[in-house]
């Protein structure tokens, strides 16, 4: 495919932006945003069109019922009382959870006005491999970034997992820190990160240590920064 093409950037670009850029495309997409500043710039473009469109459109909160819906195709033995989803125990259930409702809310994101984030704003990103397996599940605050490994990672002993997030309208990606391979890890946040800022998160496999040159060697998994 000619990545050369404007038009057919400018259309991937939209798609991706859209959320109906799927699978594969997708993830070819992303990796795509962290060598190409023509491809960045169009998704911001974009971004700012479908923005400022969906913020002409006044915001209609969706009815319980519907959340109730949601819950029961998300797991239809859970318990739902007083409105409130009352998940089973075990971390990764929660995480598959989360990561439904997010993608639930991403997919509603244009039909309403964007507002700035807050200081209760909850932002999360989870990695996942070529199957829908998790291996990492990052929880961001106000002090820093907690990163849980999956139990289902096998992680490889020569080498190390780098962080790194892709700034909107920024050509060099910024290394984050270094991954757990098992276990809880936090790391501090860096000042420039502002989930507003955020086009994309990355993660790079490295020889110990890190990155030898400030830059991925390779990656191997993409994801966006989610907002619930």
């Amino acid at each position: 495919m000619n990545y050369d093409n404007q038009k057919l950037i400018d259309m991937l670009a939209a798609e991706y932006v859209l959320g109906t850029l799927k699978g594969s495309a997708r993830k070819r997409f992303q990796r795509l945003m962290l060598s190409s500043n023509r491809v960045r710039e169009a998704t911001w473009m974009w971004e700012q069109h479908l923005n400022n469109l969906a913020s002409s459109i006044k915001s209609v909160p969706p009815d319980n019922h519907v959340w109730e819906a949601i819950s029961q195709r998300i797991d239809p033995q859970q318990v739902v009382s007083n409105n409130v989803i009352q998940p089973k125990t075990g971390i990764w259930q929660a995480w598959s959870l989360i990561a439904t409702a997010a993608c639930v809310v991403l997919a509603l994101i244009i039909w309403q006005p964007q507002t700035p984030v807050g200081q209760n704003t909850q932002q999360i990103a989870l990695f996942k491999d070529a199957s829908e397996k998790p291996l990492w599940f990052i929880d961001i605050n106000e002090q820093g970034l907690s990163i849980k490994a999956s139990e289902q990672l096998t992680a490889r002993t020569d080498k190390d997992y780098e962080l790194w997030m892709i700034l909107k309208g920024q050509d060099i990606p910024i290394s984050l820190g270094l991954l757990p391979k098992d276990g809880v890890k936090s790391i501090l946040k860096d000042a420039r990160f502002n989930a507003q800022d955020i086009a994309l998160l990355a993660i790079s496999i490295e020889p110990i240590g890190g990155s030898p040159n400030g830059l991925p060697s390779e990656v191997l998994y993409t994801t966006e920064l989610i907002l619930l």
